[in-house]
């Protein structure tokens, strides 16, 4: 311990002297191993001040026709850059509507396949030579002979309104019978 305290001791001692020769001069008096030495501020600022006057006490500008230039051209860049954007904005509304025109025209492409299939089916199913053969493959046959049945008037009767009339279709059948 003894010999640490007096390491510390003499490494303190060390940074107090570049101290005070960095407190009396511009350069830094580190000494490689030691502390840094603190930072001490001086009543006195770095510069100087030199006493006078501007030779012109007027401010130079550009001439007016400059400046006129100069704002015309901004003016037309910010007027040509306002065309580009809406130019963009037309291309790519264009690109949007024509995928949908050629996505609409796949539809409609798909749709005539599909009622053309149709009506070539239905013409199928409708041919009597077609129906003969699938009622056959069924087991049908056609009649031998063909009847008409007549029924007689129905006895159940309505009123006015069309409703079934317990009270006419009881009196229909006393009349009929």
């Amino acid at each position: 311990m003894k010999n640490e305290r007096s390491y510390r001791a003499s490494r303190s001692d060390t940074s107090r002297a570049a101290g005070r020769a960095y407190a009396g001069s511009s350069r830094s008096a580190y000494l490689y191993g030691s502390a840094a030495p603190a930072y001490r501020p001086e009543s006195e600022p770095e510069f100087g001040v030199i006493p006078g006057h501007r030779s012109r006490s007027e401010v130079v500008e550009l001439p007016a026709s400059i400046m006129t230039i100069a704002r015309v051209v901004v003016a037309v860049a910010i007027v040509i850059a306002a065309i580009a954007c809406v130019r963009v904005g037309l291309s790519a509304m264009s690109v949007n509507t024509s995928i949908a025109t050629s996505e609409l025209s796949s539809q409609i492409e798909s749709a005539r396949t599909t009622g053309n299939d149709l009506e070539v089916m239905q013409s199928q199913l409708s041919n009597s030579t077609h129906i003969k053969l699938e009622a056959t493959g069924l087991g049908m046959a056609a009649p031998s002979e063909t009847t008409v049945v007549t029924l007689e008037p129905d006895v159940v009767a309505t009123d006015a309104q069309g409703n079934l009339s317990l009270s006419g279709s009881l009196s229909a059948i006393e009349n009929a019978g």
